[in-house]
Parts: C-alpha cells; sequence; structure tokens
C-alpha cells in the first residue's frame, strides 16, 4: 500500500517525504513545515510519512494545530492539537493580535 501512494506523490511530495525520511533515518531531529493551499494533499503526504514511520517500527507522534486538521490524521482525535497535547495554554482576548507585519517571512504577500 505504502508503495501505491509513494508512487502517486507530486515531485515537489516526494522530496518532502524523501527529507522527512532522511532525518529519521539518519537521525538528524530536523523539523519540517509543510504550508500551501488547501486541497494540496499535504494530509495524503502527512499520512503517508506516519504509515511509513509506523512500518518501520518506530514512534510517531502526530500533531496538528487544529481540531479539524487532527481528525484528518490517521488515527487522529481532536485531543492531537499541539496544545493539547503539549498542554500549552493561551489566552485570547479583545486585544490579542498576531504583530504580523505585511512583507515579512510570515506574512508574505502573494502576487
Amino acid at each position: 500500500m505504502l508503495d501505491k501512494q509513494r508512487a502517486i506523490f507530486n515531485p515537489k511530495q516526494a522530496a518532502a517525504f524523501d527529507a522527512v525520511l532522511k532525518s529519521i533515518t539518519n537521525n538528524q531531529g530536523y523539523l519540517f513545515f509543510i504550508h500551501t493551499a488547501g486541497g494540496c494533499r499535504k494530509t495524503f503526504l502527512y499520512n503517508t510519512i506516519v504509515a511509513e514511520i509506523r512500518r518501520r517500527k518506530q514512534m510517531v507522534l502526530c500533531v496538528a494545530s487544529s481540531r479539524i486538521a487532527a481528525l484528518l490524521l490517521d488515527r487522529g482525535r481532536i485531543s492531537y492539537t499541539f496544545y493539547l497535547c503539549f498542554k500549552i495554554s493561551f489566552s485570547i482576548n479583545e486585544n490579542s493580535v498576531a504583530r504580523l507585519k505585511q512583507n515579512s517571512y510570515m506574512f508574505p504577500v502573494i502576487q
């Protein structure tokens, strides 16, 4: 099954898959952030990476930034959000701001 999933990756998905697995295989401990528009099959990529790690009998913890994203993960649950898994608390009120500056690396302008 994993071979079939891997065979239908686009080139960017294949590169991400290979980079993550190389980091794991070589015990490099890199942190990866995969970001693209909705519908670009990120969840498919994540679930394939997780399946490969589990196939190797290695431990993997999947967490997501939102409850909906957590539910889309293989064996996902609402409690698999990063703030619930790691007991991170933060308060949001009417004065909360993100402080992202336009044209910064965190707020790119798409032409």
